[in-house]
């Protein structure tokens, strides 16, 4: 069941991520590697009332929010696996995820959001870490 439900959010985590706009394959294969540029961009542009509180929630909080699971899964699933090791893995996937987008051109590829879906991660690692402190469930993750 737990296999089933992974599977679910990584095709959730794609269909999001990759195809949030449909099949489109007009992508200019735009690439970010300015850290900040686009949260930057973001945040002067909802200041300015350019976006909605809406659109800046989902480009940038969204970001964050869709890998904080997981940050908590993949220890669950994969019992005993060091931290690093659970952010390394997201961090390749996250990129993996940002690399078809640009080779595809069904999206840009951007620093950024590498950025903001490693912070998820790390979080995800955090509060899994919190909770296996909490119910003593030594062993669960190693150092």
């Amino acid at each position: 069941m737990v296999f089933i439900i992974v599977l679910l959010y990584m095709a959730l985590i794609v269909r999001i991520l990759v195809f949030k706009n449909g099949i489109n394959f007009n992508s200019n294969g735009a690439i970010n590697v300015e850290p900040f540029y686009t949260i930057k961009n973001y945040t002067i542009a909802m200041q300015n009332a350019n976006i909605t509180l809406k659109d800046y929630s989902y480009n940038i909080i969204g970001n964050v929010l869709i890998f904080i699971p997981f940050g908590m899964i993949l220890p669950y699933i994969m019992f005993g696996m060091k931290r690093f090791n659970t952010i390394v893995i997201g961090f390749l996937f996250i990129l993996s995820i940002e690399a078809f987008q640009l080779i595809a051109r069904l999206g840009v590829f951007d620093i950024d959001d590498i950025i903001l879906n490693l912070c998820g991660v790390i979080i995800g690692v955090i509060v899994y870490s919190f909770v296996v402190m909490i119910r003593g469930l030594n062993g669960h993750f190693k150092s």
